[in-house]
């Protein structure tokens, strides 16, 4: 992650190390909420007319935040995965999605153990449309 980019990109001396792990962010503050970037989410947000609950975060990256939530479908646990709204993100979403089908259409009985695709939608909010796997 993060930490590790850190970690190889700055040699660190016993002295400088405290100071460098400052800079590593346990979460992807606030500047990237905005028009192009991410979804403002909230704990119990619904997504997709409601099908999906959000819980509680799981994770962020440079293009979007991971939430888990409950399908109240078929009564699971999912993880929802937020895309920054702007194109190149949009557009790298939707890559994603192409793999992910692919892997999930040679894995029909999911005997790989690998992540798989549920479903996929695009949800609108204030800082525009969103791609969610």
């Amino acid at each position: 992650g993060m930490a590790v980019e850190i970690a190889e990109a700055v040699r660190v001396d016993n002295e400088e190390e405290e100071e460098v792990e400052s800079v590593v962010s346990e979460d992807e503050g606030t500047d990237d909420y905005k028009v192009g970037g991410y979804h403002h989410v909230r704990i119990g947000d619904g997504f997709k007319n409601s099908r999906y609950i959000v819980q509680s975060k799981l994770g962020w990256g440079h293009f979007s935040t991971v939430w888990l939530a409950w399908d109240t479908l078929r009564h699971r646990y999912v993880a929802l995965k937020v895309q920054k709204s702007a194109e190149h993100y949009k557009e790298a979403a939707l890559d994603e999605i192409t793999i992910l089908k692919e892997i999930k259409d040679r894995d029909p009985e999911d005997k790989k153990c690998v992540v798989k695709l549920l479903d996929y939608f695009r949800h609108s909010g204030p800082n525009g449309q969103h791609v969610c796997l």
